[in-house]
């Protein structure tokens, strides 16, 4: 039958024949690929019974570690690129899945799917633990997503199109102590590192259980464990903390390379491989991944937005400093890696023997706080750098309390901290302790066996040849101001309602940011309120301008024809003084005073936050001079307090 449907002759009966040949033609191609590619798949499957259950029973090592045997190296085919992807365990279909996923470390325990997942649940389910609040984590979320979530791949575009000789790599040892950790975030830690590491560059994971006594990390972890590949258990006899705890994992760990996470964390895509290629350039370095934060309670892992680097606060609090602007574009635009001052900590990547060379962790900082500060002073001084690898993307969820303490917490990390100043901080450690013992829980108190310990570090020191903290200063981390030696208050000046902090306009006005110390950025806007009652800004000093509102910073007063001079007080209290009216140790009214050159009346203002109506900066939010009422807004902070008279006269 002929139709004629806009002007063109169809012949349908021919159009029908077509199509049957058509169909028939494609069964017969489908039964054909299936005779000859699954059989194969099915052969490459029996072959892969050497890859038997890779776990092992749990052996005495010595007296205080009771360990899982690592597995022996897995045999596994070599599939096309065009078939690789990411693991999941879902993947594990049976011999016909083989084809799709790329051979990844996980791939092992194809044989031990069913049982692996059967175990997982029994595991998940039977377990007794304690509520979300012990942990700081939403463990109930945890509990109810999947062991092999997929996570958003939120390298910088670029980093997608690297590609890595994989057998040039060095392979590692992952470390990952825990103390009694969420269930989930560990195994979760776990899978994602098997999952998501190609099987030549992982050597093993090495769990270091510290002395954990919640009961299903026990038998049941262990039990769940053999049927993992390339994970080992090490038992803690007694509680020794995070520190020792990733030493006992280093000194037994097998592979060239040391890698270093904690238990909540999350292996991105590629995480891996631009790590390992970064130490087979050079091994002399420290370095972390570019890591992402875990959101606590939802558990999302969002992108970043302005890259940071780590750097450190003169009480050796850990603090982010911003990238540059080429940093910034090097790092997105072109994946490159940039130098860091200090490590975040909780994911650390090493040459083995250059981590024991240079002197590996300080077993002398007790249980955790402060390690990943020292080992960036050390490797920087003593000739290595610190190093954050744009393309490698860990999560990380920051917890409110990252570890357990036995004992006093506060003691402990000031101890911690104590060592990491008088080994490596020189002259300005002089800063640390009077701004740390400003509070009376932070006096602690060397004993004689602390002090004698400090003698093998300063040895380490000597022996490496190290600069000194002036070099590092001036050279590593340039940002950090050193506050004038005669500081009584210094830091930021923040609103303790509005959160919101003093910055310097380019016409010399203060205004106020919201982009502060709270946020866990380091200072710009440091204003030192100095013994002669200056509040000073770098070279200059706040003045006061009264009657009008404003505060500007201008030219210190001085009375001799050099600035360097020391103002007499006749010419300071013309320009207007200080007092800082405290209510907490670095916290009060901020009081301005100035002598009336008329009536030689004292006159005084306290500084508020105010919303600006003067034409200059109209509109924005600025510290004024006004009435001393009881208005929130004029409750002030500094970002420290220097109580010098309490420094150990040794120290002095």
């Amino acid at each position: 039958m002929r139709l004629h449907i806009g002007g063109r002759l169809i012949d349908l009966e021919f159009r029908q024949r077509t199509v049957t040949v058509l169909l028939v033609f494609g069964i017969v191609t489908l039964l054909l690929w299936n005779a000859s590619f699954v059989p194969a798949i099915m052969n490459a499957s029996k072959t892969g019974k050497s890859a038997r259950n890779v776990g092992a029973t749990p052996v005495e090592t010595n007296p205080s570690e009771l360990e899982v045997k690592a597995p022996e190296p897995v045999e596994r085919d070599q599939w096309p690129k065009e078939l690789r992807r990411s693991f999941r365990m879902d993947d594990l279909q049976g011999p016909k899945s083989r084809k799709k996923f790329f051979p990844v470390a996980m791939e092992a325990a194809a044989p031990r799917r069913n049982a692996i997942l059967r175990s997982q649940k029994d595991l998940i389910r039977g377990q007794r633990r304690a509520p979300d609040s012990r942990y700081n984590i939403n463990v109930t979320n945890s509990d109810q997503q999947s062991l092999d979530r997929d996570v958003p791949d939120i390298r910088p575009p670029i980093c997608r199109h690297f590609s890595y000789d994989v057998d040039s790599l060095p392979a590692a040892s992952v470390v990952i102590p825990f103390y009694n950790e969420a269930l989930t975030m560990l195994l979760r830690t776990v899978h994602s590192i098997l999952n998501r590491s190609p099987d030549r560059l992982l050597t093993e994971i090495i769990l270091v259980d510290d002395c954990s006594t919640d009961d299903h990390l026990k038998a049941p972890l262990e039990k769940y464990l053999r049927l993992l590949p390339k994970v080992s258990l090490i038992r803690n006899r007694k509680r020794v903390g995070l520190i020792v705890s990733r030493m006992a994992g280093a000194r037994a760990a097998r592979g060239p390379v040391l890698i270093f996470l904690d238990a909540h964390t999350e292996a991105n895509q590629g995480w891996l491989e631009p790590l390992l290629d970064e130490i087979r350039r050079d091994r002399r370095q420290i370095l972390q991944p570019f890591v992402d934060a875990i959101d606590a309670m939802t558990l999302d892992i969002g992108p970043p937005g302005v890259f940071h680097k780590g750097s450190f606060s003169w009480d050796l609090r850990y603090t982010w400093l911003r990238v540059t602007d080429h940093e910034q574009a090097q790092a997105h635009e072109a994946g490159l890696p940039f130098f860091t001052p200090t490590l975040v900590g909780c994911a650390i990547a090493v040459d083995k023997q250059y981590f024991f060379d240079v002197g590996a962790f300080d077993e002398g900082l007790k249980i955790w706080g402060g390690e990943n500060i020292e080992l960036g002073f050390r490797v920087w001084m003593c000739g290595g750098k610190v190093v954050t690898v744009t393309c490698s993307h860990v999560g990380h969820v920051f917890k409110e309390f990252p570890y357990r303490f036995d004992g006093d917490k506060e003691e402990i990390v000031q101890k911690n901290l104590m060592r990491i100043a008088e080994t490596w901080m020189d002259g300005v450690k002089r800063f640390f302790y009077a701004s740390t013992r400003l509070y009376e829980f932070k006096r602690a108190e060397f004993s004689a066996e602390d002090a004698e310990s400090l003698n093998e570090r300063r040895a380490l020191r000597r022996r490496l040849g190290c600069r000194n903290f002036e070099w590092f200063l001036h050279n590593v981390v340039p940002q950090v101001e050193v506050p004038p030696g005669n500081a009584r208050f210094y830091g930021e000046v923040a609103n303790t309602q509005s959160k919101a902090c003093w910055e310097v306009t380019d016409d010399y006005y203060v205004s106020m940011t919201y982009d502060c110390y709270f946020h866990k950025v380091i200072p710009e806007n440091n204003f030192a309120l100095t013994p002669d009652g200056l509040l000073r800004f770098k070279d200059r000093c706040v003045k006061i301008t009264a009657p009008a509102p404003l505060l500007v910073v201008a030219q210190c007063p001085h009375s001799g024809p050099r600035s360097a001079t020391p103002p007499d007080r006749d010419a300071v209290e013309s320009f207007g003084f200080w007092e800082f009216e405290t209510t907490g140790t670095v916290s009060g009214r901020l009081v301005a005073k100035r002598r009336d050159p008329e009536t030689g009346a004292l006159e005084h203002w306290c500084v508020t936050q105010v919303t600006n109506v003067l034409p200059q900066h109209n509109g924005m939010q600025m510290p004024q001079l006004g009435s001393c009422g009881d208005s929130e807004f004029q409750e002030w902070s500094f970002t420290y307090g220097f109580d010098f008279s309490r420094i150990p006269k040794d120290i002095l």
